[in-house]
Protein backbone atom coordinates (compact mmCIF):
# COMPACT_ATOMS: atom_id res chain seq x y z
CA UNK A 1 0.00 0.00 0.00
CA UNK A 2 1.06 3.19 -0.59
CA UNK A 3 0.72 6.16 0.61
CA UNK A 4 -1.88 7.75 -1.79
CA UNK A 5 -4.37 5.10 -1.45
CA UNK A 6 -4.00 5.90 2.43
CA UNK A 7 -4.88 9.30 1.70
CA UNK A 8 -7.71 8.16 -0.32
CA UNK A 9 -9.09 6.01 2.49
CA UNK A 10 -8.37 8.27 5.55
CA UNK A 11 -11.60 8.89 6.50
CA UNK A 12 -12.95 5.32 6.43
CA UNK A 13 -9.83 4.15 8.28
CA UNK A 14 -10.98 7.11 10.64
CA UNK A 15 -14.46 5.65 11.10
CA UNK A 16 -13.89 2.05 11.51
CA UNK A 17 -11.31 3.06 14.50
CA UNK A 18 -13.64 5.15 16.00
CA UNK A 19 -15.78 1.77 15.77
CA UNK A 20 -13.04 -0.68 17.45
CA UNK A 21 -12.86 2.74 19.84
CA UNK A 22 -16.31 2.37 20.43
CA UNK A 23 -17.09 -1.74 20.76
CA UNK A 24 -14.36 -1.66 23.45
CA UNK A 25 -15.87 0.99 25.43
CA UNK A 26 -18.96 -1.12 25.52
CA UNK A 27 -17.38 -4.23 25.89
CA UNK A 28 -15.87 -2.91 28.76
CA UNK A 29 -18.86 -0.87 30.25
CA UNK A 30 -20.68 -3.96 30.51
CA UNK A 31 -17.82 -5.63 32.56
CA UNK A 32 -17.79 -2.71 34.76
CA UNK A 33 -21.09 -2.88 35.31
CA UNK A 34 -21.00 -6.77 35.91
CA UNK A 35 -18.49 -6.91 38.41
CA UNK A 36 -20.24 -3.67 40.31
CA UNK A 37 -23.12 -6.00 40.50
CA UNK A 38 -21.39 -9.06 41.59
CA UNK A 39 -19.49 -6.68 44.61
CA UNK A 40 -22.91 -5.31 45.71
CA UNK A 41 -24.54 -8.82 45.89
CA UNK A 42 -21.82 -9.80 47.71
CA UNK A 43 -21.92 -6.81 50.15
CA UNK A 44 -25.70 -7.26 50.53
CA UNK A 45 -24.83 -10.95 52.00
CA UNK A 46 -21.86 -10.42 54.06
CA UNK A 47 -24.44 -7.30 55.79
CA UNK A 48 -27.24 -10.19 56.15
CA UNK A 49 -24.26 -12.63 57.84
CA UNK A 50 -23.31 -9.99 60.36
CA UNK A 51 -26.92 -8.78 60.90
CA UNK A 52 -27.86 -12.96 61.76
CA UNK A 53 -24.59 -12.86 63.82
CA UNK A 54 -25.15 -9.83 66.28
CA UNK A 55 -28.79 -11.91 66.21
CA UNK A 56 -27.69 -14.77 67.93
CA UNK A 57 -24.78 -12.75 69.73
CA UNK A 58 -27.48 -11.48 71.90
CA UNK A 59 -29.03 -14.91 72.31
CA UNK A 60 -25.65 -16.06 73.52
CA UNK A 61 -25.16 -13.36 75.72
CA UNK A 62 -28.73 -13.22 77.12
CA UNK A 63 -29.29 -13.46 81.13
CA UNK A 64 -31.63 -15.48 80.85
CA UNK A 65 -29.37 -18.61 79.16
CA UNK A 66 -27.91 -19.74 82.91
CA UNK A 67 -31.97 -20.67 83.66
CA UNK A 68 -32.58 -21.88 80.55
CA UNK A 69 -29.41 -24.17 80.65
CA UNK A 70 -30.50 -25.53 84.14
CA UNK A 71 -33.65 -26.48 82.68
CA UNK A 72 -31.55 -29.37 81.21
CA UNK A 73 -31.30 -30.86 85.03
CA UNK A 74 -35.48 -31.22 84.88
CA UNK A 75 -35.38 -33.31 80.96
CA UNK A 76 -34.86 -36.88 83.12
CA UNK A 77 -35.32 -38.20 86.67
CA UNK A 78 -32.92 -36.83 89.30
CA UNK A 79 -31.49 -39.96 90.03
CA UNK A 80 -29.62 -40.53 86.64
CA UNK A 81 -27.87 -36.87 86.42
CA UNK A 82 -24.59 -38.08 87.76
CA UNK A 83 -22.85 -34.74 88.04
CA UNK A 84 -24.12 -31.11 86.84
CA UNK A 85 -21.88 -28.20 87.31
CA UNK A 86 -22.87 -24.94 85.70
CA UNK A 87 -19.85 -22.50 86.13
CA UNK A 88 -19.92 -18.83 84.85
CA UNK A 89 -20.86 -19.09 81.24
CA UNK A 90 -19.66 -23.29 81.00
CA UNK A 91 -21.95 -26.35 81.62
CA UNK A 92 -20.22 -29.70 82.52
CA UNK A 93 -22.72 -32.98 82.68
CA UNK A 94 -23.12 -36.07 82.83
CA UNK A 95 -26.17 -38.72 82.51
CA UNK A 96 -26.58 -42.65 83.40
CA UNK A 97 -29.09 -44.68 82.55
CA UNK A 98 -30.79 -43.00 80.54
CA UNK A 99 -33.36 -44.78 78.12
CA UNK A 100 -33.16 -44.13 74.11
CA UNK A 101 -36.24 -41.59 74.50
CA UNK A 102 -34.89 -39.51 77.38
CA UNK A 103 -31.69 -39.69 75.13
CA UNK A 104 -33.44 -38.35 72.10
CA UNK A 105 -35.60 -35.41 74.67
CA UNK A 106 -31.88 -34.80 76.19
CA UNK A 107 -30.34 -34.60 72.92
CA UNK A 108 -33.03 -32.26 71.58
CA UNK A 109 -33.34 -30.21 74.32
CA UNK A 110 -29.76 -29.21 74.09
CA UNK A 111 -29.66 -28.87 70.31
CA UNK A 112 -32.25 -26.79 70.16
CA UNK A 113 -30.60 -24.53 72.71
CA UNK A 114 -27.94 -21.44 71.57
CA UNK A 115 -24.91 -23.04 73.14
CA UNK A 116 -21.62 -23.87 71.25
CA UNK A 117 -21.17 -27.36 72.46
CA UNK A 118 -17.37 -28.23 72.69
CA UNK A 119 -17.84 -31.84 73.73
CA UNK A 120 -20.29 -34.49 73.68
CA UNK A 121 -19.78 -38.79 74.33
CA UNK A 122 -22.92 -41.06 74.14
CA UNK A 123 -22.15 -44.29 75.39
CA UNK A 124 -24.17 -47.39 75.07
CA UNK A 125 -23.58 -49.42 78.31
CA UNK A 126 -25.89 -51.96 77.44
CA UNK A 127 -28.93 -52.55 75.08
CA UNK A 128 -30.91 -49.49 75.15
CA UNK A 129 -29.12 -48.03 78.13
CA UNK A 130 -27.06 -44.98 77.58
CA UNK A 131 -24.35 -42.65 79.16
CA UNK A 132 -24.35 -39.03 78.47
CA UNK A 133 -21.39 -37.03 79.01
CA UNK A 134 -21.34 -33.26 77.74
CA UNK A 135 -19.32 -30.02 77.87
CA UNK A 136 -21.14 -26.44 76.19
CA UNK A 137 -20.52 -22.76 76.94
CA UNK A 138 -22.70 -20.17 75.98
Amino acid sequence: MNLMTLQRYKNEIILLLALLFVMGAFLYKLNASSYVEENKARTQQQIAEITAINKYKSQWDGKGMPKKVKALKTVVDASKVKSFSPKSKKLVASYVNLTADELYKLNNKLMSMPVQIISLKIIESSKNIYSMEFTCKW
